[in-house]
């Protein structure tokens, strides 16, 4: 058995999503083909013989289930050691199953990884990311800028209202002169 990463459950989330598309899509098409070649009477025909065909083994599983309830309380003495064995052969192709799934996930995950789209994507997020690093770097340098300039015009105008406030000074004590 394969050592599980911490991706395997995606993987085998992924490689069961596909496999059900795949699926899905076979049958739909087979059932799609059949229905194609069907008229109304064939179709009449075909569902009645299928009809008596299942009603002849409905008969024929109510007869073995009348058999099984006979021999049921033998069968109940042996049912944990064949349970233990059915559990142990569940378990063991339930790991199977996930290992396959999580193999074909992967799979797909791989393919979607190096189609070109995906490269392409790749590509523009790098550049977006980029171009955000930069424009994050000429904000702050704008701001740095702004900063500067706001406190040198800042003490400009202090000095300024200083000189007037002097010169407004002088000019009122010379007027009482």
């Amino acid at each position: 058995m394969a050592t599980r990463t911490p991706v395997t459950p995606f993987y085998a989330l992924a490689g069961a999503g596909d496999l059900a598309v795949e699926k899905f899509r076979a049958v739909s098409e087979d059932v799609t083909a059949r229905f194609a070649k069907l008229d109304q009477k064939t179709l009449q025909t075909e569902l009645t013989r299928e009809l008596t065909k299942r009603q002849a083994e409905l008969t024929k599983r109510v007869e073995a289930l009348v058999a099984d309830a006979r021999t049921a309380p033998a069968k109940l003495r042996e049912l944990p050691a064949f349970a233990q064995a059915g559990f142990t052969t569940v378990l063991g192709q339930a790991e199977e199953t996930y290992e396959d799934l999580a193999g074909r996930g992967k799979d797909l995950v791989e393919r979607i990884r190096h189609q070109k789209a995906t490269e392409d994507l790749i590509g523009t997020a790098k550049t977006t990311v980029s171009k955000a690093k930069a424009t994050r770097t000429t904000a702050k340098k704008t701001a740095s800028t702004a900063t500067r300039n706001v406190k040198a015009t800042a003490t400009s105008a202090r000095k300024t209202a200083k000189a007037a406030t002097k010169a407004a000074e002088d000019a009122a004590g010379k007027i009482g002169d």
